[in-house]
């Protein structure tokens, strides 16, 4: 086991402290912002194509209507939105967006942050997108699916094998 030390007193497993910690918006906000410092350190590597303006803003638009199709559809069935709660969750949603993967509200970020690569011009920026998608795999959507199981039992289980995290 990894031990590791917070003041005066140690920390069993450091890395399980994280999970469900930080808001999905913050670490989206975080992976633009790493986006945009890349593409300033790495100007020489710009890559740009006819239309890439408008592309970028079809990725962006796109990842902000999945998203919203997401919150629209937990509303809809009166369930919460709160990342850091998902035992807060009182029903498995499987329609609408939901049917084609387990985390719109996550995937349209991603899909939002390819966006912003676009419009960048740079594939280095790239970095920033796995380090979304590993974050928010193993620390938000890992540990929600946990929670989930837990709170839900054999029909959640059935709907992690029919439709898959991400896309």
């Amino acid at each position: 086991m990894l031990h590791y030390l917070s003041g005066n007193r140690q920390i069993d497993n450091f890395p399980t402290i994280m999970k469900l910690k930080i808001p999905p918006v913050v670490i989206f906000l975080t992976s633009f912002g790493l986006i945009k410092l890349i593409h300033h350190l790495t100007l020489n590597l710009e890559i740009t194509f006819p239309l890439n303006s408008f592309t970028a803003y079809v990725f962006i638009g796109l990842g902000f209507v999945i998203g919203l199709l997401g919150v629209v559809e937990f509303s809809r069935h009166k369930t919460t939105v709160d990342p850091a709660h998902p035992e807060k969750a009182s029903s498995i949603v499987t329609s609408g967006v939901y049917r084609f993967t387990r985390n719109p509200m996550y995937l349209g970020m991603a899909i939002g942050l390819i966006g912003i690569i676009i419009h960048y011009g740079n594939l280095v920026g790239s970095l920033a997108l796995l380090f979304f998608i590993w974050y928010l795999t193993e620390y938000q959507i890992k540990p929600e699916e946990q929670i989930l199981k837990r709170n839900f039992g054999k029909p959640y289980e059935a709907y992690l094998q029919k439709v898959r995290r991400w896309v």
